[in-house]
């Protein structure tokens, strides 16, 4: 059956200066300056959206792509490097920088879409399998691109992406080539890059932290053929049943907890047991276990990583606190830097506040945050509180403003009537439609105070920023301390200065680390 795909419509004759001669082609785009990424990226995009527009042969079109794809892989490399894992909003040069790489993508998958179209909707097409076999896994990895600078940025799948991936894998399998590797420079089939984008998709990647997608799919493509597809759910996992919409523009859902499946009437149930079984072996061969793996957050590396997947994919994991609906505003800061100067500016606030409660009559402020230049400089705004549960809270707001947030990163947040600020980790992050966010905080501790630590051996001897964290959390103990990634090791003896007060200490425990913060006890040395 012919595939309905979106494609951009034609406007007539190429502009004159769009050169069609191969020879001349490659020397064009082999003569722009790589090192101006935004520039020469926007000259190929010209160059692309003319080509899918203009009066050009389908196979014309083709030959003509391919002769630019490998200078555009290295631009949308550069890209990458401007946008991806960077805090959001991002900012105008990382915004720009996606939104380019994106319609990229985009146009690159459109002349091999008209080149399928064009090839399957013949009545009589004999022998057009093997030509079909490219188009299709270039059309599916692009596809795929736009799917990881999703999930980079924390941005929703564009729309259609899903649809079309499920289509055109449909077709795929039901002519055989689903599975047969595309060419020698293809790193492997249609069947390969599709089931990438389901587990990808199944893997929580708006949980995932920085360059974790990037190492989910690297872990995927080394433990390739293991992923299965079945029509009825006889002979698996009760635990491990995930299920596939053919013909919805929906990702693959896991069914727990009730959930409904996808809307869609060709159904298949994704079956991940071997390549979990395939994980389990490695970690094994690590000499870790999953189950201490499972405890400890403490590195945020490869083997935590493998862990994590394992949970997701052998054990979808069920909600443990209960969740209220909440419609409240509260005042948040994020990074290291921001939560010691609010929580400092809390402990001197508290005078003041009982003062000017005496003179006015009122006990507590509404939502107290800071107005003066300098706090709005280090960044803090309202947020809203969707829901809380007792350890954490979803946050909530249309139009973000002067606080970057991503992934694993340091947050303070002060409620309705409070003196001081609540501190907790970003968990999971999405960004929706009309630049509205939200993300979910896991509540770490009541409060926060704004200490320094320095090394007593080493080379910087430099105070350290860094949060002496109240006990209020199950997991965590007291002289437990916040502060900048890479500056625990075991053992390793500090300075703790509390306000003049400086004492000697000692890390003992890594609790956990992210590419944005150490968090760690300490004892008396």
């Amino acid at each position: 059956m012919p595939l309905s795909l979106s494609m951009p419509v034609s406007s007539g004759a190429l502009p004159k200066e769009i050169e069609t001669n191969p020879k001349k082609a490659r020397a064009w785009v082999e003569s722009l300056p790589l090192t101006k990424t935004i520039q020469s990226t926007k000259a190929i995009a010209e160059t692309l959206a003319a080509l899918n527009r203009g009066k050009i042969s389908a196979d014309e079109r083709i030959a003509l792509f391919e002769i630019y794809r490998p200078v555009v892989t290295v631009l949308l490399d550069e890209l990458d490097a401007i946008y991806a894992y960077a805090s959001l909003p991002l900012q105008p040069k990382q915004k720009e920088a996606f939104e380019l790489a994106h319609f990229v993508a985009a146009e690159l998958s459109y002349a091999y879409k008209i080149f399928v179209v064009e090839k399957t909707g013949k009545l009589i097409a004999f022998g057009i399998k093997k030509s079909l076999i490219t188009p299709f896994y270039r059309i599916l990895t692009n596809l795929l691109a736009q799917m990881m600078q999703s999930y980079r940025t924390y941005h929703p799948v564009p729309k259609g992406v899903w649809l079309e991936a499920s289509a055109l894998f449909l077709y795929a399998n039901e002519q055989g080539f689903a599975d047969e590797n595309a060419d020698p420079d293809a790193k492997g089939s249609v069947g390969d890059v599709y089931r990438e984008m389901l587990m990808l998709s199944l893997a929580d990647p708006y949980r995932l932290m920085y360059l974790e997608v990037d190492r989910t799919l690297e872990l995927l493509r080394q433990n390739r053929g293991l992923v299965e597809f079945k029509s009825s759910s006889e002979g698996m996992d009760p635990q491990r049943s995930f299920v596939v919409a053919f013909d919805a523009d929906v990702a693959p859902k896991p069914l727990v907890q009730g959930n409904r499946p996808p809307l869609g009437e060709v159904m298949r149930l994704v079956d991940p047991t071997k390549l979990v079984e395939r994980l389990q072996q490695k970690l094994k061969a690590g000499n870790t276990s999953a189950a201490s793996v499972a405890k400890s957050r403490a590195t945020h590396d490869t083997i935590d990583l493998i862990a994590r997947l394992i949970r997701l994919w052998g054990d979808p994991p069920k909600r443990q606190f209960r969740r209220t609906a909440a419609e409240t505003g509260v005042a948040l800061c994020s990074g290291i830097k921001a939560v010691a100067y609010f929580a400092e500016l809390a402990t001197n606030e508290k005078t003041e506040i009982s003062a000017e409660a005496i003179a006015d009559g009122r006990t507590i402020p509404l939502l107290n945050i800071p107005q003066d230049p300098m706090s709005q400089l280090i960044g803090v705004e309202e947020w809203v509180v969707l829901n809380q549960s007792a350890n954490g809270l979803r946050m909530h707001r249309n139009q973000p403003g002067n606080v970057g947030v991503t992934v694993g990163e340091v947050v303070a947040v002060r409620f309705v009537g409070g003196k001081t600020w609540n501190v907790g980790m970003i968990r999971w992050l999405t960004l929706l439609e009309g630049n509205a966010l939200e993300f979910g905080i896991e509540l770490i501790a009541a409060a926060g105070y704004n200490v320094t630590i320095e090394p007593t051996i080493g080379s910087s001897n430099r105070p350290v920023q860094a949060i002496l964290l109240s006990s209020a959390h199950a997991e965590i103990l007291p002289d437990t301390v916040l502060t900048v990634p890479e500056t625990f090791a075991d053992l390793r003896e500090f300075e703790l200065n509390d306000h003049g007060e400086v004492s000697h200490v000692r890390a003992t425990t890594l609790i956990e680390r992210t590419s944005k913060f150490d968090m760690f006890q300490f004892q008396a040395s």
